[in-house]
Order: C-alpha cells, then sequence, then structure tokens
C-alpha cells in the first residue's frame, strides 16, 4: 500500500512532471464538459423562451392620416390654426367667403316660394275643376230628362191636336152636306167653320211645339256629351297640381342644395388630432378637392411586416411587447388586432407574376397591425416612428 503511494507521488528517477502529464488531461475533460453542458443550458433556454415568442424590427407607428380639402370652390377668408396645432373634433378650420353662397341660398328660398304658392293654386283649381264638371254633368243630364218630359208633352199635344182637328173637319162637313139639303141654317155652318179653323190652328201649333222640343232635346243632349268626360277633366287638373308639387319638390331640394354647398365654406375637424402640412393661406382662391392640410389623429397604432414563416401561430388579441426607437429603453404593451389579407407585394403597385419568367423564391411578410393597450400619454407617438415588436404567440 505504501509502494503504491509512493509510485503516485514519487515519479521514478525522480522526475516531478510525470503527475502533471497525468492529471493535465483530467481537468481538460472537466472543464470542457462543463462548458459543453452551459452552452447547451444556454441553448435550451433561449429556445424554450424564444418559442413562444415572434419578433421584428420592421415595424413603425401608423395612423388614419385625413387629407384636409374644400369641396367647393372659393377664397379663403379666415385661417383658423396655425400649423402644428392640435385641433378637437368639431373645432373650425378655415372658412371661404359665402356671399355666393347665401345669396344661392335666397334666390332658393325664393324659388320654392313660388313654387309652393303655384301648387297651391292648383290644388284649388284641381278641386274647382272637379266639383265643375260633376256639378256640369249633373245639369246637362237633368236637362235631357226635362227636355225629354217637354218632348213628350208635345207629342201628346201634337196627337190630341190632331184629333181635335179631325173631328172638327168632321163637323165642318156634316153640316156642309146639311146646309146643301137646307137641313141646318147657316149660322151651324159658320160655327162648325170657325170650330174647324181652330182646331187648324191648334194643330199647327203642336206641330210647332213638337219641333221646339225636340231641338232642346238634342241641345241638351250635347251638353251632356260635352260634359260627359268628368273624369278626364277632373285627372287633367289633378295632374297639373302634382306637376306644381313636383316643381314644388324640386325647388325644396335645391334649396337643400345651396344650404349644403353653403356649409362646404367651413371646414371642421373630424376628430381629435394634430394639423400638419397646411398650405392655405388668407385671400388664396382654392378649388374642389385642393389639398390644404392634413389631419394626424391623436388615435394610432403599429404595423409590424412579419415573415410570412412567422405568422404560423399568430392571431387576434395576443400580447404584444413594443420598443420605439425615438424613446429608447421604453417598453410599451399592445396587442394583435388584425392581420392583413394578404403580403404586402401582392397589394404593391406591380404585384409579382411568378407564372412568368424565371422564377426565385423570395420569403414574403404579412403586415400585422397591433393597437395600443394603454398608450402612454408622456409620448408623442407620431406616425412613422420605426419599431422593434415582439409578439407572443403562446
Amino acid at each position: 500500500m505504501e509502494s503504491a503511494v509512493e509510485t503516485i507521488s514519487r515519479p521514478a528517477g525522480g522526475v516531478p512532471g510525470e503527475v502533471h502529464a497525468r492529471t493535465l488531461p483530467r481537468k481538460r475533460y472537466l472543464i470542457l464538459g462543463g462548458a459543453t453542458l452551459a452552452g447547451l443550458l444556454l441553448i435550451g433556454g433561449w429556445a424554450f423562451f424564444a418559442a413562444g415568442k415572434e419578433g421584428t424590427d420592421d415595424a413603425q407607428i401608423e395612423a388614419d392620416i385625413v387629407p384636409v380639402a374644400t369641396r367647393v370652390a372659393g377664397q379663403v377668408q379666415k385661417l383658423a390654426v396655425q400649423d402644428n396645432q392640435h385641433v378637437k373634433k368639431g373645432e373650425l378650420i378655415l372658412q371661404l367667403d359665402d356671399a355666393d353662397f347665401l345669396a344661392r341660398v335666397a334666390q332658393a328660398e325664393a324659388e320654392l316660394e313660388t313654387a309652393a304658392a303655384q301648387a297651391a293654386a292648383n290644388d284649388a283649381q284641381a278641386q274647382v275643376a272637379a266639383a265643375g264638371a260633376r256639378g256640369g254633368f249633373a245639369s246637362a243630364r237633368a236637362g235631357v230628362t226635362g227636355s225629354s218630359a217637354s218632348l213628350a208633352t208635345a207629342q201628346a199635344g201634337l196627337t190630341r191636336a190632331e184629333a181635335e182637328e179631325h173631328k172638327a173637319s168632321l163637323e165642318l162637313q156634316r153640316s156642309k152636306d146639311l146646309r146643301a139639303a137646307n137641313v141646318v141654317p147657316q149660322s151651324k155652318l159658320d160655327d162648325d167653320q170657325a170650330a174647324w179653323d181652330v182646331a187648324r190652328a191648334a194643330l199647327q201649333q203642336a206641330r210647332a211645339a213638337l219641333d221646339a222640343a225636340q231641338s232642346r232635346i238634342g241641345e241638351a243632349r250635347g251638353r251632356l256629351d260635352q260634359s260627359a268626360p268628368v273624369n278626364q277633366t277632373i285627372a287633367v287638373a289633378e295632374a297639373n297640381a302634382r306637376l306644381a308639387h313636383a316643381r314644388q319638390r324640386s325647388a325644396d331640394a335645391s334649396l337643400a342644395l345651396a344650404k349644403l354647398q353653403l356649409s362646404y365654406t367651413r371646414l371642421y375637424a373630424q376628430e381629435d388630432g394634430q394639423i400638419t402640412r397646411l398650405t392655405a393661406r388668407e385671400g388664396q382662391m382654392v378649388q374642389p378637392g385642393q389639398p390644404l392640410a392634413a389631419l394626424v389623429p391623436d388615435r394610432t397604432y403599429v404595423v409590424a411586416n412579419f415573415k410570412e414563416t412567422q405568422i404560423g401561430r399568430m392571431k387576434p388579441g395576443q400580447p404584444v411587447k413594443i420598443e420605439i426607437d425615438a424613446y429608447a429603453g421604453r417598453k410599451l404593451e399592445g396587442k394583435v388586432e388584425s392581420l392583413a389579407g394578404g403580403t404586402g407585394a401582392r397589394f404593391s403597385l406591380l404585384p409579382p407574376d411568378n407564372a412568368s419568367g424565371n422564377f426565385v423564391k423570395v420569403v414574403q411578410r404579412v403586415p400585422v397591425r397591433i393597437a395600443w393597450v394603454n398608450p402612454p400619454s408622456d409620448l408623442p407617438l407620431r406616425p412613422g416612428l420605426s419599431a422593434d415588436v415582439t409578439v407572443h404567440v403562446k
């Protein structure tokens, strides 16, 4: 036992380097093994924590910037804001000269009053025409009825006159025969002659009355035929009334349009935000659609362009950590709001067409919209600022 210890502790020949030569490889193995184990632990830890995250530095703050432009032509009369000024929703930005538009409103109001008066007059005329048409038809029909009765009376009178004339003629002839035989006196013959003359005159009168009755019934029937189209007469009057009301509605629409154009002479802020790139000046003539400023709303968001290999497990509602380059060291919170319906290249001006030419596969990027969660009030989140985004996909 002692010799064995001596062999290890005292090298043969008295050379101490043999102990160092035997112990050095063992230390190297221990160091190398420890370093390898530490590396494996680091790689495993990084893989464990990185497996639930997707990040990109291709991100920037965005906002729905609204161009401020007029809808009518005119001269800028008043500028109510300055460049880069913050405004509230409904606050006046600028006003155009509205003298011409006020005159158009007054003209449209006058035309509306005229059209309304004409419509009222046509309504009254329609009522009068309807009453007159119905009354005229009833009167004409009553005239035909009365003329028919008169004609019947005249015909009856003619029949009676003819009978009396015939009777008187027979009496006169009998008296003539008896007088020739000297049976009756001359006075009897004279009386019968006078009676026949009266009967003949009555017959002529009855014939004239019948002719007059026939003439009157013809006139009555003519008036009835003339007044018969009662519905057509009323329809014409009502059509004129409707036409007048249509003109009134047209005048009303013209007035509404004039008032609408008058309202366009004033530009108001559509939401809270900052007015920037203000190019309008007082006295300047502007045209419809001409950009005069830009309204940058206070509500912003982040658009991050992730690689197509990163969005497999990404969905709305996942938490996001955001670092803005302009505010180094500040970490902001957000959440995935939505993913774009296609890659950024697909919505470019010239989208790729891989069916033509040589094909080179390029990793595409998909825009992801991220909403703020409790955005800080002390940091101005201006559109266009760059950001680093990390999405927790687990």
